[in-house]
C-alpha cells in the first residue's frame, strides 16, 4: 500500500544510509520543536517517508547493512532495560510485581480470546500475539522519559512495570516459539530445544556477567575503561547468542538484570552510553519507520483494532487494581497505564522470529502484528509523552539534547 510516488536514486548502499540518518535527525528536531510532538516521531516520520510506503527511495540493500547496527541498539537497550529493574525496589514497592503480573497476564488472556474465539484465529497464533502483547516498547518509553528528563513516581514505575512486563514475554516466547516449528515430532520433543533456549540464555547471560565482573576488577573503576566494557560485553553476549542458536534479545535482558543486582561488592560503575546511544537510538527508529508496514490495516482492520483494545483494557485494568497497593493516585494509575502502550521494535522483532520458524504460520500473525505495532509505534510516544507531562514529572517539555542517561 503506497501513499507517495516512488523515486530511485541511483546511489550505493552506505550515501542512503547517510541520507537516512542525516534526514532522521533533521526530523527529530522538527518534532521536538512543536513542544508536543515527541521527537521519536521525527524519526519515524523520515524513515516511513524513505521507505515502501512513501517514497521509496531506501532499499533492502540499505536495512541490510543497518541490519548490524540495529541489532546493536537493541542490545544496549535491553541491556540498559535490565538494569532497570531494581529487585531492592520491588521489595519496597510490594504492590508493583503483583500489578506487573496481573496486566500481563489479563493482556495475555485477553488478546487470547479476542483473537482465537471473536477473529477465528489457531490457538497457536493467538496464544504467541498475546504473548507479544505483553511487551511494551523499551526504546520509546526510555527516550521519552530522557528527551523530558523525567522523574518522578510513574517514570520510576513505568521503568521497572516495562522490564518486567518484557521480561515475562521473551521467556514465554522463548518457550513457544519451536513449537510453531513444522516437523512432525511429538510436542515433548519440541520442548527440547525450548528448555535449551531458556536455559541457556539464562546461564549465558550469568555468565558473561561474572566474566564482566572480573574484568572489572582487573580495569578498576574508570568510566571511560568502564563504557568500553559494557559495550564489548553487549555486543560478544549478542554475538554468542547467536552462533548458539539462544534468544539474544532474552540473554541481554539478563545480563542487565544482573549487572543491577548481583554486583554486591559494586565494581561496576553506572555508564553513561552517551552520544554513542543517541546514534544508535536515532537509526533504530528511522529503519522503524521503514520497515512499518500499513497492510493490516487494510487486509484485517477488525483483528487489529480488537488486538489494540484488548491490550489497552488489559494494561490499564491491572495498573489500576494494584494502584492503591503501590501508592499511586488515580490519575497517576491512568498516566501509567498510557505509557504501557507503545510496542515497536523488541514486538516486531519477535514477529518476525516466528516468521523465520515457520514462513506460513508468520504471515499469519504478521499482518495482525505489523498493523497493531504501525499505530502504536505513531501513537504510543504522544501518550507517554503526555502522561509524563500530566503528572508533572516532565523537567524538560521542549527536550533535551543530552545524552542517554
Amino acid at each position: 500500500m503506497h501513499f507517495f510516488p516512488h523515486f530511485h536514486l541511483h546511489l550505493n548502499s552506505i550515501a542512503l544510509f547517510g541520507i537516512t540518518l542525516l534526514l532522521g535527525l533533521i526530523g527529530g528536531e522538527i518534532a521536538g520543536r512543536t513542544r508536543f510532538l515527541p521527537r521519536i516521531l521525527g524519526y519515524i516520520a523520515i524513515g516511513f517517508l524513505a521507505g515502501p510506503g512513501g517514497f521509496n527511495f531506501v532499499d533492502q540493500s540499505v536495512l541490510t547493512n543497518a541490519r548490524i547496527f540495529v541489532d546493536i541498539s537493541l542490545s544496549l537497550i535491553l541491556f540498559d532495560l535490565g538494569r532497570h529493574l531494581d529487585f531492592v525496589w520491588l521489595r519496597h514497592d510490594r504492590g508493583l510485581l503483583p500489578m506487573a503480573l496481573t496486566e500481563s497476564l489479563l493482556t495475555l488472556l485477553c488478546t487470547f480470546v479476542v483473537l482465537h474465539f471473536l477473529i477465528a484465529l489457531p490457538k497457536m497464533l493467538s496464544l504467541l500475539a498475546g504473548v507479544i502483547a505483553m511487551t511494551t516498547s523499551p526504546a520509546v518509553v526510555m527516550m521519552v522519559a530522557h528527551d523530558l528528563s523525567s522523574e518522578g513516581p510513574v517514570t520510576r514505575r513505568t521503568l521497572i512495570l516495562t522490564s518486567l512486563n518484557n521480561l515475562f514475554g521473551l521467556l514465554l516466547f522463548t518457550l513457544l516459539l519451536p513449537l510453531t516449528q513444522t516437523v512432525n515430532f511429538p510436542g515433548f520433543i519440541l520442548f527440547i530445544p525450548a528448555v535449551y533456549r531458556l536455559c541457556g540464555s539464562l546461564i549465558l547471560g550469568l555468565s558473561i556477567f561474572v566474566l564482566l565482573k572480573l574484568i572489572a576488577h582487573f580495569i578498576g573503576k574508570q568510566k571511560d575503561n568502564q563504557f568500553i566494557l559494557f559495550v564489548g560485553a553487549v555486543t560478544l553476549t549478542l554475538g554468542l547468542a547467536r552462533v548458539l542458536d539462544l534468544s539474544s534479545m532474552l540473554t541481554l535482558f539478563i545480563l542487565g538484570v544482573a549487572a543491577r543486582n548481583f554486583d554486591s561488592n559494586h565494581a561496576l560503575m553506572e555508564v553513561d552510553f552517551g552520544w554513542l546511544a543517541r546514534l544508535f537510538f536515532i537509526l533504530l527508529f528511522v529503519v522503524t519507520g521503514v520497515q512499518l508496514q500499513l497492510q493490516g490495516l487494510r487486509y484485517a482492520p477488525l483483528a487489529v483494532i480488537l488486538f489494540i483494545l484488548a491490550r489497552l483494557f488489559s494494561k490499564t485494568s491491572g495498573v489500576l487494581l494494584f494502584a492503591k497497593a503501590s501508592r499511586l493516585t488515580r490519575q497517576q494509575a491512568y498516566a501509567l497505564s498510557l505509557t504501557l502502550c507503545p510496542m515497536a521494535g523488541v514486538a516486531m522483532g519477535m514477529s518476525y522470529l516466528v516468521v523465520d520458524f515457520n514462513s506460513d504460520f508468520g504471515q499469519q500473525i504478521l499482518h495482525i502484528m505489523t498493523g497493531a505495532i504501525a499505530l502504536l509505534t505513531l501513537i504510543g510516544p504522544i501518550l507517554t509523552q503526555f502522561a509524563f507531562v500530566k503528572t508533572g514529572e516532565a523537567l524538560a517539555i521542549d527536550g533535551d539534547e543530552g545524552a542517554l542517561r
